[in-house]
């Protein structure tokens, strides 16, 4: 499961792996991919991580929610 420290967050899917082992740094607007650069907006500070089907990639992943309590798809950067 993902781990979620002060500058980055490990162990997310995103669209550049097959599983959930991506690392996103924390930025000023959202978390980016430190692999690919995959950017996905949100409102930090990232609350929880979870695990779920994701009807736009259609496949299990990794959801961040953020301080809004809005769940995002770490793999395509789509709400739940």
């Amino acid at each position: 499961m993902a781990t979620i420290y002060k500058d980055r967050i490990e162990g997310l899917s995103c669209k550049c792996t097959s599983g959930d082992i991506a690392t996103f740094k924390i930025v000023e607007d959202g978390i980016e991919c430190i692999w690919c650069g995959n950017k996905i907006k949100c409102n930090l500070p990232v609350e929880f991580v979870v695990e779920r089907m994701c009807k736009h990639c259609e496949r299990k992943t990794t959801f961040i929610i953020d301080a809004l309590q809005i769940n995002i798809c770490s793999r395509c950067g789509n709400p739940y």
